[in-house]
């Protein structure tokens, strides 16, 4: 009987041994991974982006226990989008709401998906070209605006609440400088109606866009082309009173 207690606390001591060790190991590698996550947060302060986004891929690569593992999706995320690798940004989105779909952050994740699409619209390839950016295919300008709305709408106390809704003038007037330029293509080849139409729709949409005023011209003078004289100066009206 003595010798079986014997057994038992040696096995017991063993135990705790292997249980000590390995709470060690873990402070070990938990104060590594760390210490790799600050230098990494201290490239992002310094704009080394390539070099923020290497650590922070090699920590999730080798995070076997997924200690701070969203801070190291969300600073990823930040990096691949501040590097302009907007799809892997994209993709890394996905995969964090995906697993932290009630993030404490998701208005920040959210905000930077916004972001994302607002570069992507601006067709970031071509910006030192002559190219009209407001002929642009808008696809990612609508998307933006849409998920814009939607954010300030879900999230209304979020700190970043302001700059979306400077984000979504600015998609106004995107949106609405496009509209425009498909007017003029309208009205140049005397398609009044279809003028006619998007001026409305621009009325309704962005009724405090400079491109909206400059429709108003464009409607007005294709109600003259369609002999609708009584709407044209009712507009000529709206002109002379906004001083267009």
């Amino acid at each position: 009987m003595k010798k079986q207690n014997n057994i038992t606390c040696i096995f017991l001591i063993v135990c705790l041994n292997l249980m000590t060790q390995c709470e060690s190991s873990n402070n070990k590698i938990f104060k590594e991974t760390y210490s790799f996550y600050e230098n990494a947060r201290r490239e992002l302060r310094e704009k080394n982006f390539n070099n923020a986004i290497y650590i922070l891929e090699k920590i999730k690569k080798n995070n076997m226990y997924n200690f701070i593992n969203d801070k190291i999706q969300i600073n990823l995320i930040y990096s691949y989008y501040k590097n302009l690798n907007l799809n892997t940004a994209k993709k890394n989105i996905k995969q964090f709401i995906k697993i932290y779909p009630n993030h404490p952050n998701m208005d920040y994740i959210i905000y930077i998906q916004c972001l994302i699409d607002i570069s992507m619209d601006k067709n970031i390839f071509f910006k030192n070209l002559p190219i009209n950016y407001h002929k642009n295919d808008p696809h990612y300008a609508i998307n933006a605006f849409f998920k814009l709305k939607h954010f300030i709408y879900q999230y209304p106390k979020s700190p970043y609440v302001i700059n979306a809704k400077k984000n979504l003038i600015y998609l106004k007037y995107r949106l609405s400088e496009h509209d425009l330029k498909i007017l003029e293509y309208y009205f140049l080849h005397k398609k009044y109606i279809a003028v006619v139409n998007r001026g409305e729709e621009m009325i309704q949409k962005y009724p405090e866009m400079p491109a909206t005023r400059k429709a108003l011209i464009y409607m007005k003078k294709a109600y003259i082309e369609l002999n609708i004289f009584k709407t044209a100066e009712k507009i000529s009206k709206i002109i002379s009173l906004n001083k267009i």
